[in-house]
């Protein structure tokens, strides 16, 4: 449950990259005692989600520039394995999926909801990556994810609060894309497609790190 708690709320954005984790007080949030939290945030840091700090205890993981062309080089190799693979066994139900999620990501982006765009866009990409059958590959995908969500969230917080949908438009119109892709039965399209779109969101990265910009 710690463990679960904790990650969510890293990925939804509401521990921002180099925000502090205490213990206690997470403890006390989450009604369970030290020990859990001390032990969810051991397995997060061995993830790269957090960092531990002699002295200073756990912050959400910041990336550096470096670190998120590491991360992209191998979003590259293993996600696009696991699209693949995930391509060749897609269902109808997992397209419609993907429609729907792109709807739901469409009526957030209009709200304004910035947890509402992410969990859709993770849905989005997932209704095709949980059809990867290879479960080792799906775990390390999953987990380049998670390292990535701190930043995408904050990145889309910036960009509401200023009032810029340009990226986020965008990136529905990738997504519009891709999934017509799908819809089509053109896989090859799709995963070029989708190639595309990753290295898109690695440019965003850049441009957030580099200082307030649009989402990733």
């Amino acid at each position: 449950m710690a463990l679960a708690e904790l990650r969510d709320a890293i990925v939804r954005g509401d521990l921002a990259p180099g925000a502090p984790i205490r213990q206690s007080a997470a403890a006390e949030e989450l009604g369970l005692s030290v020990i859990p939290v001390r032990e969810a945030l051991k397995t997060l840091a061995g993830e790269g989600i957090v960092t531990y700090v002699p002295q200073r205890g756990y912050t959400v993981t910041e990336l550096s520039p470096d670190g998120v062309d590491d991360i992209f080089r191998l979003r590259e190799l293993l996600e696009g394995e696991a699209e693949q693979d995930a391509a060749a066994r897609l269902r109808p139900e997992d397209v419609t999926a993907m429609r729907a999620a792109l709807s739901e990501q469409r009526a957030a982006v209009t709200a304004a909801d910035v947890a509402g765009v992410i969990a859709a866009n993770r849905r989005f990409h997932f209704a095709l990556l949980d059809r990867c059958d290879n479960a080792w590959l799906s775990r390390f995908v999953r987990q380049l994810w998670e390292a990535l969500e701190p930043h995408r969230a904050l990145s889309y917080r910036r960009a509401a609060a200023a009032g810029d949908t340009g990226r986020a438009d965008a990136i529905l119109a990738e997504h519009e894309a891709i999934v017509a892709a799908f819809e089509q039965d053109d896989a090859p399209a799709a995963l070029r497609l989708l190639a595309e779109h990753r290295r898109d969101g690695r440019t965003d990265f850049h441009r957030l790190l580099d200082g307030p910009g649009s989402g990733a």
